[in-house]
């Protein structure tokens, strides 16, 4: 799940607020499950979608055809890890009761988190005190096996969560809910959410977590071993999202079709997406250039900059919350001195990198808070590339030279590229670096061992809010927190977050936070480069995900 995957899987319930966002966003896991060759939505033969009760426009006929990387692991939601296929799916076949609106920035269109919305729901709205939040479903929206969807399968879906102690009970403690009896039945189709406290975050975590299995389907799968069903969940898709799983074959394809059940506006553009899996890049490339696929989701840079001029190819560029940045270990020589970080801060070629590695397809970043994240302020990284001020400022910590190693991902041709280039231009002011790749295991055995002094970072955050980004990247014991850094005033101020839910009183909170951080600047950021998709021309509708999974409904063919 974004933003809260476990190294085995589960959340201990012990965990506490902050433990449970620490988790966000970097350890990983791939749950072994695996899927069952020729797998049938609905597992035993379901039909196919019902009737639209909403008003969705019919999808287009022409079958859009994607390759992926990899199979998922499992079509569990409650329990897979960091399977990026999986998730991505989950998000198109899961009924999830809210989601992001969409907003135009520049050319693009982007999920706009500040605009969360009911989708499978008809509302979710909180009380005067913003504890109580109410669900309210859509009447005559039915699964894809007949049964209608109803308050029943949300209490069962959310008892489920809670008895995984998985992924939704984690993050749910964030807002407040830690016990299945705080999700209760009002009727029907009315669900109440009683928080033990009132949390800004509510809309956005309910959207990365407020997904509904068909519960009369699953009862007829459980038994007394396996109560909720899981080993029945892993190898069986879900039904009534988006789009409905019509075939699914282990480690092969993947055919979605459209659900025309969906009650809402904004329903798939496409009647029929087959996913292929193509690990290897270069085929993908040789099958989108024969126009054998129509969307590759495995191409590096180098090759979408050559598609870029290729007959019948064009590469979708969208603003991306997707951050580069060089951490440096406030606990290790050189750069357990400010003044050093400063220097290094002043000696990094942002603009040459933004257009030898990325092309011009990258924005400069004025603060370690992502462009686009509410909060966002240009103080928070009073930094440019100026040679002259990285000598002067190292020289005002009493050093003419520093010596360290950069380490950065083996198999990252864009990093061994901003590597190169900040090496040159370090060595200028007196910070000679030697350059380390690593390979993804060792980097991560390091990165336990909290032994490296300074490394490119490249990665987006799955809730597009300041709380999340300090609880993952910024306080004590973070996950994300590769600079080993600790600020009492941030930890208070992360604290005291959890239960401010006016957005003028975060802001000033946000504002303070990008303050000190300017200051101490445990963080080189380098750039934040564009989301780049190689497609076949035909292909329309793009909608750029902050959480970085694609929603396949806005997604045609045109013509």
């Amino acid at each position: 799940m974004p933003g809260f995957s476990h190294p085995h899987g589960l959340v201990s319930p012990e965990l506490s607020r902050r433990s449970i966002l620490q988790l966000g966003g970097g350890v990983a896991l791939l749950l072994a499950t695996g899927c069952a060759a020729g797998t049938k939505a609905g597992g035993s033969g379901t039909p196919a979608a019902s009737a639209a009760p909403g008003g969705s426009a019919a999808p287009a006929a022409s079958a859009l055809r994607i390759a992926v990387g990899s199979y998922l692991s499992s079509w569990d939601q409650d329990f897979v890890g960091f399977d990026l296929t999986a998730l991505m799916l989950y998000k198109n076949v899961f009924p999830y009761m809210v989601d992001y609106g969409v907003t135009s920035v520049g050319d693009g269109r982007i999920l706009d988190t500040e605009a969360i919305a009911p989708t499978f729901a008809e509302s979710f709205e909180p009380d005067a005190d913003n504890k109580v939040w109410t669900l309210k479903l859509r009447k005559g929206v039915k699964f894809a096996g007949g049964n209608e969807m109803t308050a029943k399968d949300v209490k069962w879906s959310k008892d489920r969560a809670f008895a995984a102690k998985a992924n939704v009970a984690g993050i749910y403690r964030l807002i407040g809910l830690t016990r299945a009896d705080q999700v209760e039945v009002v009727d029907d189709y009315t669900v109440t959410f009683t928080q033990a406290f009132p949390s800004a975050l509510t809309r956005q975590i309910q959207a990365i977590s407020l997904y509904v299995f068909d519960s009369e389907e699953a009862k007829k799968h459980a038994t007394g071993d396996d109560p909720w069903a899981k080993e029945w969940f892993a190898k069986n898709p879900p039904t009534g999202g988006y789009f409905n799983v019509e075939k699914a074959v282990q480690g092969q394809e993947i055919l979605l079709t459209a659900n025309t059940g969906y009650p809402g506006t904004d329903g798939a553009k496409s009647a029929e997406i087959r996913l292929t899996v193509v690990p290897a890049a270069s085929n993908q490339r040789l099958q989108l250039q024969n126009g054998d696929i129509d969307i590759a989701f495995g191409i590096g840079q180098r090759d979408i900059k050559d598609l870029k001029t290729t007959p019948g190819i064009k590469v979708i560029s969208a603003p991306s919350n997707n951050q580069v940045a060089i951490q440096m270990s406030v606990t290790t020589a050189p750069f357990d001195d400010p003044a050093v970080r400063r220097a290094l801060a002043h000696a990094v070629p942002y603009e040459q990198i933004i257009a030898n590695v990325y092309g011009g397809d990258a924005r400069p970043a004025r603060s370690v808070v992502p462009l686009d994240m509410p909060g966002y302020s240009e103080t928070g990284y009073p930094y440019a590339y100026d040679v002259a001020k990285a000598k002067e400022t190292l020289a005002g910590a009493g050093k003419t030279s520093v010596t360290s190693e950069l380490v950065f991902q083996t198999d990252s041709e864009e990093q061994q590229q901003i590597a190169v280039l900040v090496q040159s231009e370090a060595r200028k002011a007196g910070i000679e670096l030697k350059l380390t790749p690593l390979d993804p295991a060792t980097l991560a055995e390091r990165r336990e061992k909290k032994n490296v002094p300074l490394q490119i970072t490249v990665g987006q955050l799955w809730v597009n809010d300041v709380e999340y980004m300090l609880g993952t990247s910024f306080t004590k014991g973070a996950s994300l927190n590769y600079s080993n850094y600790v600020n009492d005033e941030i930890e208070k101020i992360f604290e005291d977050s959890h239960t401010v839910v006016d957005e003028a009183e975060r802001a000033k909170l946000w504002l303070r936070v990008q303050e000190i951080l300017a200051g101490d600047v445990p963080w080189v950021v380098v750039c934040q480069p564009n989301f780049n998709l190689p497609v076949r021309e035909e292909v329309a509708g793009w909608v750029q995900p902050m959480d970085g999974l694609a929603r396949l409904r806005y997604l045609s063919l045109a013509g």
